[in-house]
Formats: structure tokens, C-alpha cells, sequence
């Protein structure tokens, strides 16, 4: 019977250990036809993605030169990139505000690889832009010309392994115990 109970013990243990997403995949279509995709990691509270770290950007096929990228926001009070504010990415378009670059807060566009989104109607204005040096890609959109996703990626589960095992081994033990009766 102990070994029953531990057993049970076993599998609850293992089962609370719920794995929580934190990487995701993001996809933008621009207008035009061009596609950027990429991966990043976060934690995801409400409709927003915080934390973000391991940017990973591809435009029409080719991937920025560096990763991970930076990450900054668009600060709306001063019209500016600005790295010590938080990157706001979000499920819903209208609230994404960052720019993913392979330098951090380039001030010279013309030396680095970057995709932005930013909604602020002051200035620059809504828009979407992604320009890859490495290939001479460039895609601009005015919201809403464009089609923004991001969703969770699968993450495996790693005690997948162990919740088998305890699980035959608690059907072993049951059983065990049954023919003993």
C-alpha cells in the first residue's frame, strides 16, 4: 500500500509540473505581398508579451545577420526609440509599439537591419516597417494595410518521459497488488 501512495505521490507531482509557453512565433504580411517571420521569448499577461529576450527575425526568407536582435520601444513622448523602456509587443496589432534590430536603438537606419511596428498617430504615424541590409529588402505599411499574428509555439513536453513510466509503474503496482489478493 506505501508503495501505491507513493506511487499516486509520484504522479501528482509530475503532472503539476505544467509546462508554460514562452516562446512564440510571429508573422507580418505587408501589403504588398512581402512576409516577415520570426521567434521570440516572453511571458505572455493578457494581450502582452513581457520579458522579451532571443529575438529571431527572417524578411522574405533571408534572416537579419545578427541573433538574437534588440529589442526597443517607440516612446511616445519624445518621438524616439528608447532602450530603457520595455518593447511592447501584443496579440492585437493595435497596441504592438517595438523595434527589433541587429544593433541596439540604431540612430543610423542606414547601417542596420531592423522590422518595427509602431501605433502612434503623432509621429511617425502607424506603420509597419521592415528593411533587411543584407539583401536590400524593404517593406513599409500604414496600418491596417498589413496582417500581423503571433501565437504560442508548442513546447515540448519534458516530463512527458516520467509521467509515462510513473504511469505504467502505477498500473504495475496495482496490479501487483490485485494478484496478491
Amino acid at each position: 500500500m506505501k508503495n501505491l501512495l507513493k506511487a499516486a505521490a509520484l504522479v501528482a507531482a509530475l503532472s503539476s509540473c505544467a509546462a508554460n509557453a514562452s516562446t512564440f512565433d510571429f508573422s507580418y504580411v505587408f501589403g504588398d505581398g512581402q512576409s516577415l517571420n520570426g521567434s521570440l521569448s516572453g511571458d505572455l499577461n493578457g494581450a502582452f508579451i513581457t520579458n522579451i529576450s532571443d529575438v529571431q527575425v527572417s524578411f522574405n526568407g533571408a534572416s537579419f545577420s545578427s541573433t538574437p536582435l534588440f529589442a526597443a520601444a517607440w516612446n511616445t513622448n519624445t518621438h524616439a526609440w528608447d532602450n530603457t523602456i520595455p518593447a511592447i509587443v501584443s496579440t492585437n496589432a493595435l497596441l504592438n509599439n517595438f523595434m527589433f534590430a541587429d544593433t541596439n536603438v540604431p540612430t543610423d537606419f542606414g547601417t542596420s537591419a531592423y522590422f518595427y511596428f509602431v501605433n502612434d498617430p503623432a509621429s511617425p504615424g502607424d506603420q509597419v516597417l521592415a528593411n533587411n541590409l543584407n539583401t536590400g529588402d524593404i517593406a513599409l505599411d500604414d496600418l491596417p494595410n498589413g496582417s500581423w499574428s503571433i501565437t504560442a509555439a508548442p513546447v515540448p513536453l519534458p516530463a512527458a518521459l516520467p509521467l509515462l513510466l510513473s504511469g505504467l509503474g502505477l498500473f504495475g503496482a496495482l496490479g501487483r497488488r490485485l494478484r496478491a489478493s
